[in-house]
């Protein structure tokens, strides 16, 4: 698995007269789902020509079959391209937030946490990688893969495994975190700059949620950023 595959997400142009598509293949949701999966980064739609004309036109050309996704992201306050895409037959998913957090105010010990438990979060290795594949596998269940009706869910869970298998093959840098006997009980990964650093995925043993450990693992992690 080659980095410059991973994200070789091209944009490319499909027109009808003057309506045209905006879109991408994303390959490592199309390897993991066993599908092609698309992503529609924009459209503009000319009469008499309609969005859902395009669409049908565009699935023909593409070749898409049952099975295949077709997914775009909106701001929530572009309500013309919101209601054209629920009158093309898309349907509401998910809601992302994009958070900017400046580390350099960031008080760390402003945070408590229980006595007598130690937990760190320290680089992983190539030996770590199937203990937090199958953390990644088990732990997500409110995301748009998992929510999606038309997504299996061991297709979902495989997806997330396939994130970690990518992960390691890529420029991200990998973080286990793990108990006092080095047990892995999570993983975040980033991305890495010079000034800043882009949260790419993090996740928590199962077993583990809801003992305010998801909060410090976060926590050790803008610890080691700042």
């Amino acid at each position: 698995i080659k980095e410059t595959y991973m994200f070789d997400t091209k944009t490319r142009i499909f027109r009808i007269d003057s309506s045209i598509l905006q879109y991408a293949i994303i390959p490592w949701d199309s390897d993991s789902l066993n599908n092609t999966t698309i992503e529609i980064e924009n459209f503009s739609v000319k009469p008499p020509t309609t969005l859902k004309e395009i669409l049908i036109r565009f699935q023909r050309a593409l070749h898409l079959k049952k099975g295949d996704l077709m997914f775009s992201k909106i701001p929530p306050n572009d309500y013309l391209k919101i209601q054209l895409l629920d009158q093309a037959g898309f349907y509401y998913i998910e809601q992302t937030i994009t958070l900017v957090i400046d580390l350099s105010t960031w008080n760390p010990d402003e945070f408590m946490f229980p006595r007598g438990e130690t937990y760190q979060l320290i680089p992983a290795g190539l030996s770590d990688k199937m203990a937090i594949r199958k953390i990644a596998g088990s732990t997500f269940v409110a995301d748009r893969f998992h929510l999606d009706p038309n997504i299996a869910k061991a297709k979902a869970d495989y997806r997330f495994e396939m994130w970690i298998e990518n992960s390691f093959h890529s420029s991200d840098t990998i973080y286990k975190f793990v108990d006092k006997k080095n047990i892995i009980i999570g993983f975040f990964i980033v991305q890495e700059h010079p000034e800043y650093a882009e949260f790419r995925l993090a996740g928590l043993d199962p077993q583990y949620v809801g003992r305010g450990l998801g909060k410090m693992l976060y926590h050790h992690m803008y610890r080691l950023l700042k």
